[in-house]
């Protein structure tokens, strides 16, 4: 098997790390809205952090958070996702 880059590995992680940030302080939000965080639900939030990956990524200011049932990428008014 051919090894990976150290760049490739460090990003991987990097957004293995995003991920599980994300689910953490969603999770406050979702208890607001009396919903459980089942595999529909993930897949939705997933969906949304795939979506915008790239402002994640580029640690843009602004938090994914639950609006009207589905996921949004919030930034501070202007609505990415």
């Amino acid at each position: 098997m051919e090894r990976l880059s150290g760049d490739f590995n460090r990003g991987y992680t990097k957004a293995i790390m995003d991920v599980m940030r994300i689910f953490n302080y969603v999770e406050s939000d979702l208890k607001h809205h009396h919903k459980s965080l089942t595999h529909k639900v993930s897949l939705e939030l997933l969906n949304c952090i795939l979506k915008n990956r790239e402002a994640i990524r580029e640690g843009r200011s602004g938090f994914i958070r639950l609006h009207e049932d589905h996921f949004e990428f919030f930034n501070g008014g202007n609505n990415d996702g």
